[in-house]
């Protein structure tokens, strides 16, 4: 099984922090994850700009983008194919018809007949959309949740909020065709958001969809109920090291799985209520990851084995530490009573308490 799902939106709409939680959510329910970067912001950063100095006007812009991002896409076809025994899922950082917001519907056609004619063959916007699986539409905070907008984590954008609007419906408009497009506002938290565009993918990938309710317990093993754990399961190596910071929890992480390394950086304040509100969550790379942590005081860093497993539509993670274990569960919809799988011994009256809080 390949899935093909394009996250998209307008500016300042939580496309990096999403990105990251589907990683690492698939990744830990076995799933072979690729993510294929924004080809736009990777021209600029390059050098490749529609403005400024000797820039390239913007029609010119877009069939390079698009370009870019076709055979970037071929490129990972071919990758796919070559995992015939797993399940993978592309992630996509904009889609081809993403290009279609910023330009005419007349310059769109030229640059379509620009593609075709480089590829050899007559590709029409039709051609475009049955490329995905779903597109997930995150609209941006400029619409809905103002006091959020920013745009310091992405020095590539510019645009002011009236813009940053305009642009986000432009890029509905855009997919409007697709016939699996969901579109994820801003009425709720920021978390929820996130929360929400995850359940949109369980159910594409036919997967139970979690509360967002999540229970975690120190617990004993049988002896021999580790051995059946790992042969039944995703293991994920982890290090994960906090570092010193006054104001919020601030954490980078590296996750081993199947021999892939991924790194990934954290902030978040912890509330009052137990929960916590995500400020960054992202992929970094390991060059990011090792200067941070050979450059930054330590407050101190965590190994972990975490073995991800599914017991009758069950999502558990079970953490392997120096000397003690942690069970974690995220409840769904399909099965709302806590099963402890056999063999795992946690106290009932802490499972109670857990619940009623």
């Amino acid at each position: 099984m390949v899935k093909k799902i394009v996250l998209t939106g307008g500016p300042c709409a939580g496309k990096t922090t999403a990105l990251a939680k589907i990683e690492q959510d698939l990744i830990s329910l076995g799933y072979k994850v690729f993510v294929v970067g924004e080809s736009a912001t990777e021209l600029i950063k390059s050098g490749v700009r529609p403005f400024g100095d000797k820039c390239l006007n913007l029609v010119e812009f877009q069939k390079i983008i698009m370009l870019y991002q076709y055979q970037k896409e071929e490129v990972y076809d071919k990758v796919s194919e070559q995992y015939d025994n797993d399940n993978v899922v592309i992630i996509y950082d904009r889609g081809l018809l993403d290009n279609k917001a910023y330009i005419s519907d007349k310059e769109f056609r030229e640059v379509l007949r620009y593609i075709s004619y480089i590829k050899g063959k007559k590709i029409t916007e039709e051609d475009l959309i049955d490329r995905y699986d779903m597109v997930i539409h995150l609209v941006t905070a400029a619409d809905g949740k103002r006091e959020a907008y920013t745009l310091e984590n992405n020095n590539t954008r510019t645009e002011g909020i009236e813009e940053a609007i305009s642009l986000d419906r432009n890029t509905m408009r855009a997919w409007l065709k697709h016939p699996n497009l969901k579109i994820i506002d801003n009425e709720e938290s920021f978390n929820t958001k996130i929360d929400n565009a995850m359940e949109k993918i369980y159910e594409l990938l036919n997967n139970p969809i979690r509360l967002r309710t999540q229970l975690k317990f120190k617990v004993e093993l049988e002896d021999n109920i580790l051995e059946q754990i790992k042969n039944n399961s995703i293991l994920l190596d982890i290090e994960q090291i906090y570092l010193k910071n006054s104001f919020c929890e601030e954490r980078i992480r590296r996750v081993i799985s199947e021999g892939n390394m991924n790194y990934y950086y954290t902030k978040q304040i912890k509330k009052a209520d137990g929960e916590s509100e995500v400020l960054i969550n992202k992929r970094i790379s390991k060059e990011e990851y090792n200067l941070l942590k050979s450059t930054c005081e330590i407050d101190r860093i965590i190994n972990k084995k975490r073995y991800a497993f599914i017991i009758d539509k069950q999502y558990y993670r079970l953490d392997e530490y120096e000397d003690y274990f942690i069970l974690e569960l995220e409840i769904t919809d399909k099965n709302k009573i806590i099963n402890i799988p056999e063999g795992i011994y946690i106290n009932n009256e802490s499972i109670k308490k857990k619940i009623k809080s």
